[in-house]
């Protein structure tokens, strides 16, 4: 499974340029890399961005 860093930089996105799209802020992209987890809607907004599941942007293990 993928994460959301590497989901977000074959993208060729910034976490800004994400946070933007999500209508986030880079502290929120910023805190779910670096955690592997987030509030449920925060990984709808930004798997929506990057088309594909929330589930995908979950680290392994979580």
């Amino acid at each position: 499974m993928a994460n959301l860093q590497e989901l977000r930089i074959n993208q060729g996105l910034s976490q800004r340029q994400l946070a933007e799209k999500a209508g986030l802020s880079p502290g929120a992209v910023w805190s779910l890399e670096r955690r592997g987890s987030g509030h449920p809607d925060t990984l709808k907004k930004i798997a929506d961005v990057l088309g594909v599941r929330p589930v995908d942007l979950l680290k392994q293990g979580h």
